[in-house]
């Protein structure tokens, strides 16, 4: 029997494409068994399986104050594995940190989506035996985008002219991560003063999440955009720590100020860039990719699957005269979604196909059985979430109290005991999943479940599952 574990870190407001990155080995692989374990969930004594994937949610958590402790709860069920696969994204952040965990943990294989100047943010894995091999931060989930057709509207018939959604990064992350976000802003300001309309923002109010940004996408006849990534690692989060600081005190500060005033010479340069999703993406919702040109893909080629722009030259009038051309716009529309969405080439079939082969396991002809080590808590939450907020409130309210032994003796007896007003509401929810809220009980109580387990919005895997 082949068995993969995977540990993650999902969360109830992480964005879609982060949780089909965690899901991908159970909708995508023909293995005997996924084991899902939530790093704030449940953890098992131990695992019976020889492949632990370590993805990118659960090792992002390296620049919490608790990370040690996550760290702590599943080292055990890691060194069970045989191999051991780190798949983690913003490798440039806290790299020192993830650099030691790998060592630690003798990680076997590393994936990674940067593909440059690796020893300088892997030191001492880039020296031991571990095998590194490229991961997009992204693939494309075939079932999720056959879902998303609806939204693509005609291409002469979208509203938006130019689109982007981009997070300006902050100065700890060097130049390059400020690029992609200046691009898209530049851009826009050149379209429309030729007449495009255009909708491009790096503000977090402005953020689309799940349907919403495929919507946008579907309505949008161009988008804008380049590698992303950084050029300046930060092995312990210091400067990340400089540059907070200094914009706490000055909350206005540009990123051009913050560079002058807060000393960064103590990262590690080099060239951390990455190839984004979003190509997908929007190949898939039929918007043309107005692009830095560079090399994405082997035979991904400019004017045939993407308009090039040159960054010194925004205003050239032969990109511009493209983008009103919508004949030669369409086809190269055409072009993208053949290359990057129907080859197959970039999707999470094919990607997790090269993993298990990679590691030399065996697939079989059915779909995986599925488990999960938190599924017993699902319940009381509510499967999509509904009832997060208000279990949160009400455990933490009976740890605060003092009330957590006798709420749980009580409901063990059938009744439920309100702590305040708003509990009446959800008496028939916690009757209901009596035994669900009776988990969350008992596992805080017995230490199976941390504290922050109740304060973070976390997620078992098998609820996600359930809703996409």
């Amino acid at each position: 029997m082949t068995s993969i574990l995977v540990i993650h870190g999902l969360r109830h407001d992480y964005r879609p494409t982060v949780a089909q990155n965690v899901l991908s080995m159970a909708n995508y692989s023909k293995v005997s068994e996924v084991e899902f374990v939530n790093v704030f969930g449940v953890i098992p004594d131990k695992s019976l399986a020889e492949t632990v994937i370590l993805t990118y949610d659960f090792l992002a958590l390296r620049n919490l104050p608790i990370w040690k402790l996550l760290v702590k709860r599943v080292s055990h069920v890691i060194k069970d594995c045989r191999f051991r696969v780190a798949m983690p994204q913003d490798d440039y952040s806290c790299s020192g940190i993830l650099d030691d965990f790998c060592v630690e943990h003798e990680v076997t294989h590393m994936y990674s989506p940067i593909t440059k100047d690796l020893e300088v943010l892997y030191p001492r894995l880039s020296k031991s035996r571990a095998i590194f091999k490229e991961a997009l931060t992204g693939y494309v989930d075939e079932k999720v985008f056959t879902k998303l057709q609806k939204y693509a509207q005609p291409f002469s018939e979208r509203r938006v002219d130019v689109g982007q959604r981009v997070r300006l990064l902050l100065p700890n992350l060097g130049e390059l991560a400020e690029r992609k976000g200046t691009l898209a802003l530049q851009f826009g300001d050149v379209a429309k003063t030729v007449g495009f309309v255009c909708d491009i923002s790096v503000k977090p109010e402005d953020v689309l999440l799940g349907d919403e940004w495929y919507k946008f996408l579907g309505n949008t006849k161009f988008t804008i955009g380049r590698k992303g990534g950084a050029s300046l690692a930060d092995p312990r989060g210091n400067l990340a720590d400089r540059v907070r600081r200094y914009k706490l005190r000055h909350p206005t500060a540009s990123n051009t100020e913050v560079r002058r005033k807060v000393r960064l010479d103590s990262g590690c340069s080099g060239d951390f860039s990455a190839i984004s999703p979003r190509m997908f993406e929007s190949a898939a919702m039929g918007s043309c990719q107005v692009l830095e040109q560079d090399l994405y893909f082997p035979g991904f080629e400019p004017w045939r699957h993407y308009i090039p722009i040159d960054p010194d030259n925004l205003a050239d009038q032969k990109v511009f005269g493209a983008m009103r051309d919508t004949d030669l716009a369409q086809e190269i529309v055409k072009n993208a979604y053949e290359f990057l969405v129907q080859s197959g080439n970039y999707s999470y079939r094919t990607f997790i196909q090269g993993l298990l082969c990679e590691i030399n396991i065996q697939e079989g002809s059915e779909q995986p059985i599925v488990t999960d080590s938190s599924i017993s808590l699902d319940a009381a939450t509510g499967v999509d979430g509904t009832a997060l907020k208000w279990l949160q409130d009400y455990l933490a309210r009976a740890i605060r109290s003092g009330a957590l032994r006798r709420i749980g003796r009580l409901l063990a007896a059938g009744t439920f005991t309100p702590l305040n007003e708003v509990d009446h509401a959800w008496k028939s929810h916690a009757l209901t999943h009596r035994e669900s809220l009776l988990a969350w009980i008992d596992g805080i109580r017995s230490g199976r479940l941390i504290v922050e387990s109740v304060a973070v919005p976390w997620r078992s895997a098998s609820s996600y599952l359930t809703s996409l």
